[in-house]
């Protein structure tokens, strides 16, 4: 992002300094003004800088045709913005020869009439500069105020990053720095280059010299898929992470360049008050306190939660579903594997998500607005969780699953943690087995729980415990037969293929069972109350 800046055209048509006669290319009139400077010797040219506006009366050089070449020469290889030639004082117009040799090197030159003063000139163009410094530094700040505003209304890194990338128009990134991508904003107009990132692989430039320790920002490489884009990189405050700007189109401008440095302490605090100094697995747990909240949220006032909540930039004001991945160890290089690879994969679903570890658990809430159903919100996790598992496919024997129902109000966060890890522990034959469990799957098994065991074997006995016996006595399949039915939504269909027998033999063994419940298996009553007694069973089969 650019600042308007002055150039020779607002100079020729957009100040008091009237009848200037521009010779040059058009191009020439976007050249920027930075300065201005008064040549009255050939010596003075070595004082000069790029992009200034040089005046003379040519008296220098009036006579002397060869010393006009030089200077056109020397102004061409300091890149001046205009030579500036006041005519009627010792040129009654500028010369032909002169014209040529700035044409020859692309110089622009302006006939500039003998009654403007030097003074006056140098005073618009001076005052119009201090001007525009000023307005640059506050457009600085007014864009550093809003990061700032960001951070206090709890927007969030992915917020910010969005704000670089418009400044930019490019990828922008936070990385740790090992090179270690975290968080990345693509532009609309990468979108769909890079819309199915399966994989980001880091590769810095060059290994860290000493010099490049001690001044670590600089360039580096990354690819996005196959990919390789350079990446101007800003080290943050905290000394952890960088700010990364795609530059493979383009180089960042002063200005935008300002406004990334005065910005870079508040995406560190960012990151730092969302106690993730590095969302790459670490061996010290930054979630202690989050997760003893979440263990003791009982004993724990609104505040505090709320409190608790901020500190680690938890939304709790949204509705959250709880993922919990249980793992065999967490003292291993798989549980650090999967944990980094959780958290690539969710950065790559653009899913509103909180990701933290303790133990064996990599606990994981995904966040959901408001005016969101509950049964839409479940549908979308069950999506998401449905993604991660297809990538994390080589980790699966390493770990199960459980996902909670939707909560929303604030002091149910342990609530959703605590269900999530309910349907991770209960066992029967239909989930001990299971990858993943989810409570709403389960909702027959909760509400057994929360029973005496004297109801749970009531239920058992008045439902389905005829078929239990009759199949231990006769070696038959009659309580599987039912289970599966009323899996299958009493599709004949899918219930034979599923249980790898004929569709005959399927209708011989419901007649059977029909006739030993004393059911038709037909009302919706029937049905509840038999599936009810087949979670009994199993419940108690697991006891």
């Amino acid at each position: 992002m650019k600042y308007p800046i002055l150039t020779l055209g607002w100079f020729l048509y957009e100040t008091p300094i009237d009848n200037l006669e521009f010779i040059g290319n058009e191009e020439a009139l976007n050249k920027p003004i930075t300065g201005i400077s008064v040549l009255d010797n050939p010596d003075g040219v070595k004082w000069i800088k790029k992009n200034e506006i040089i005046l003379t009366t040519g008296y220098i050089f009036y006579d002397d045709f060869e010393l006009q070449k030089k200077v056109i020469a020397d102004l061409h290889a300091i890149d001046c913005t205009a030579f500036c030639i006041k005519v009627k004082r010792f040129f009654d117009k500028i010369p032909e020869s002169l014209i040529e040799e700035a044409k020859k090197y692309g110089v622009p030159l302006v006939s500039m009439p003998f009654y403007h003063g030097y003074s006056n000139i140098i005073s618009i163009i001076n005052q119009n500069l201090v001007d525009q410094k000023i307005s640059t530094q506050q457009f600085i700040l007014n864009e550093t105020e809003k990061f700032h505003q960001l951070y206090f209304n709890k927007e969030g890194i992915m917020k910010m990053l969005e704000q670089v990338s418009h400044y930019t128009n490019s990828i922008a990134m936070i990385a740790t720095t090992s090179d270690f991508p975290i968080y990345y904003y693509i532009p609309p107009k990468d979108q769909a280059a890079f819309s199915k990132i399966d994989k980001l692989q880091a590769q810095p430039v060059n290994a860290l010299s000493k010099q490049t320790a001690e001044k670590p920002s600089g360039k580096r490489n990354f690819y996005f898929n196959d990919t390789l884009l350079t990446f101007q990189t800003f080290l943050l405050p905290d000394s952890r992470h960088y700010l990364c700007i795609d530059i493979t189109g383009t180089d960042i401008d002063d200005t935008t360049g300002a406004i990334l440095r005065q910005i870079s302490s508040v995406i560190a605090l960012e990151l730092s008050s969302m106690q993730v100094q590095n969302r790459v697995f670490s061996q010290k747990n930054y979630y202690d306190s989050f997760f003893y909240m979440l263990t003791d949220i009982r004993n724990k006032s609104a505040e505090e939660i709320r409190l608790i909540c901020d500190s680690y930039s938890f939304p709790y004001q949204l509705k959250r579903i709880c993922v919990s991945l249980e793992c065999q160890e967490k003292e291993s290089k798989l549980f650090r594997s999967l944990y980094n690879a959780v958290n690539h994969e969710l950065m790559r679903l653009d899913q509103k998500s909180f990701l933290c570890h303790n133990d064996n658990r990599i606990v994981i809430f995904l966040f959901y607005p408001k005016q969101v159903s509950n049964g839409k919100a479940l549908s979308l996790a069950n999506q998401t969780v449905s993604q991660l598992m297809e990538a994390l496919k080589e980790y699966h024997s390493f770990f199960r699953l459980g996902i909670s129902r939707c909560h929303t109000a604030y002091a149910s966060i342990a609530k959703a943690y605590e269900e999530s890890l309910q349907t991770l522990h209960l066992q029967t034959p239909s989930f001990q087995t299971a990858r993943i469990n989810s409570y709403t799957r389960q909702y027959a098994f909760h509400l057994l729980i929360q029973l005496s065991s004297y109801e749970i074997k009531k239920i058992y006995r008045d439902t389905v415990k005829d078929l239990a016996t009759y199949d231990s006595e006769n070696k038959s399949e009659l309580f599987l037969t039912l289970k599966t039915y009323l899996e299958s939504s009493l599709s004949l269909t899918e219930t034979a293929q599923k249980l790898f027998i004929h569709r005959n033999t399927l209708t011989s063994r419901l007649a059977l069972i029909k006739k030993l419940l004393c059911s038709e298996i037909s009302s919706i009553e029937d049905i509840f109350y038999l599936y009810l007694g087949i979670c009994a069973c199993e419940l108690l089969r697991g006891m």
